[in-house]
């Protein structure tokens, strides 16, 4: 016969139980939603937070090896993982917005699979006094066909990193040459200016 008190005890933990399951639940929509969103657009590789030097070193290795399959050309693979460093490494040296504690840029980056190859997205915050220069360097960047780019490329070379560039100010016409194409955008968010970069290489 049970007891009136271990009736109670059972009472209580299944109405416990159901709280959890209940709040569970909706606390794994956004993260089945994540997953679904992942998954349905073919993601490989995506990283959102602080970034460093040493960290990009350590996740090329997991990029490196997704693109090293079997069905996807070497120089394909090259070309992506090309575009990943050059754009992981603009958020290191760009994005303004840094971490408190150690001054690390914050930014975003993904590859995905995308038709007849991949896409390589990035997003992070811009120092908004240097729009205009970025978005007429991209924008001549975008109409430049293969001659142009190489010439504007020994160009740099010659002449060198430009003005407050913390590279040799190379970054995006090498990116120009390995995609196929790219689009780009200035979005403004809470946050402020955000740059959106996306890549096509095949």
């Amino acid at each position: 016969m049970k007891s009136r008190g271990e009736g109670s005890r059972k009472k209580n933990k299944r109405a416990i139980n159901k709280f959890w399951t209940e709040a569970g639940m909706e606390k794994n929509k956004d993260t089945l939603g994540l997953h679904t969103f992942m998954q349905n657009r073919k993601t490989l590789f995506c990283y959102s937070g602080p970034l460093t030097e040493d960290l990009l070193t350590t996740i090329s290795n997991p990029v490196r090896h997704q693109l090293s399959d079997d069905e996807t050309k070497e120089t394909v693979a090259k070309r992506v993982f090309g575009v990943f460093i050059e754009q992981a490494q603009n958020i290191i040296r760009y994005s303004t917005q840094k971490t408190k504690s150690t001054g690390d840029s914050i930014g975003t980056i993904a590859i995905s699979v995308a038709e007849d190859g991949f896409l390589i997205e990035a997003v992070n915050k811009i120092d908004e006094s240097k729009k205009d220069v970025l978005e007429a360097t991209l924008v001549e960047l975008s109409v430049a066909d293969q001659k142009a780019l190489r010439q504007m490329y020994k160009k740099r070379l010659r002449e060198g990193p430009p003005e407050d560039s913390e590279g040799a100010g190379l970054g995006f016409i090498e990116m120009a040459r390995r995609v196929k194409h790219f689009e780009f955008n200035f979005v403004e968010s809470e946050q402020g200016a955000l740059f959106v970069y996306r890549g096509w290489v095949n």
